[in-house]
């Protein structure tokens, strides 16, 4: 999280916010093993027939076909929505190894899904996945350093498995990366944080978009500009990014590199709100008590 405040005793006010991505379930499977057709049915969202066909091969011991069952459990998709027994199958198949289980089964862990929420037990699940090259877990293990999860801090590693990810390609570790530079002491490198957060812009990725569009605001290794920012923080704000929406809301609200208006303020505050953001629900809460005529 980036923050900056603006103004004395006024909660609403200038905002920026970072949020560190965690890669837990892909959307489609990149995984390739014996259950093809399985992965190609789950891709093309047609579940009740991955179901089919992953169960007969997860009862022999299939571990691709073990995960495949746990996405299907975890999300709902095709079955009823189960916790226990999408972690049963995720750890069917973690402990032979696969590596998409593994990093599934400690974000299970990591959120407290199906089970009690473990930090230990997540960064074990992580590491096992990470050191296979697992980039997803990966960047979920570089969280687990970044923030003392289930490990003692370490700043330094947290940006050694970003990295590895990042060097993959995966767009949630560049833009995390590119969080850690230009906002952790003592490795601040706003060069770095431009070139990261383009990388994973360029991929369509929200975390960047709204990071190019703190840089933009702030100034970083580049001249303030304010519309630019709200640009940025548009397209990141579109596909959902509650911190995109939260600073897209901070710009209406100021009327900071785009027209003032405290309706558009409300209305980003309100979806970042509904996903969670803590600071979404402060502003809304200061708006409610300030300008009376706008609750509702």
């Amino acid at each position: 999280m980036y923050v900056l405040m603006k103004g004395c005793g006024i909660l609403v006010g200038l905002s920026l916010v970072f949020t560190v991505s965690t890669v837990f379930i892909p959307s489609t499977i990149q995984t390739k093993a014996y259950a093809d057709e399985g992965l190609d049915l789950y891709n093309a969202g047609d579940y009740q027939r991955a179901l089919a066909y992953w169960q007969p091969l997860a009862e022999r011991g299939d571990p691709q076909a073990e995960f495949g069952l746990g996405l299907l459990y975890e999300a709902g998709q095709g079955v009823a929505q189960n916790f226990d027994t999408a972690q049963r199958w995720y750890r069917k198949a973690a402990e032979q190894g696969l590596s998409d289980a593994q990093n599934a089964l400690g974000a299970m862990y990591d959120v407290g899904r199906g089970f009690a929420k473990d930090d230990v037990q997540a960064t074990e699940w992580y590491r096992n996945a990470a050191e296979q090259g697992n980039v997803r877990a990966e960047v979920n293990l570089s969280n687990m350093y970044r923030f003392g999860r289930g490990v003692p801090r370490d700043i330094n590693l947290a940006i050694a498995w970003l990295q590895k990810a990042s060097d993959a390609g995966n767009p949630a570790a560049q833009s995390n990366l590119g969080g850690i530079y230009i906002s952790e002491d003592g490795v601040k490198d706003y060069s770095k944080a431009a070139i990261l957060f383009q990388k994973s812009a360029d991929q369509g990725d929200p975390g960047g978009q709204n990071g190019l569009g703190i840089m933009c605001f702030l100034g970083l290794n580049r001249p303030i500009d304010l519309a630019c920012a709200a640009n940025w923080y548009r397209k990141a704000a579109g596909q959902g990014d509650p911190s995109a929406e939260v600073n897209l809301g901070s710009a209406y609200y100021n009327g900071s590199g785009i027209e003032k208006d405290i309706s558009l303020a409300i209305f980003w505050y309100r979806k970042a709100a509904e996903q969670g953001n803590v600071r979404a629900q402060e502003y809304l809460q200061y708006i409610a008590e300030h300008r009376p005529i706008l609750k509702g």
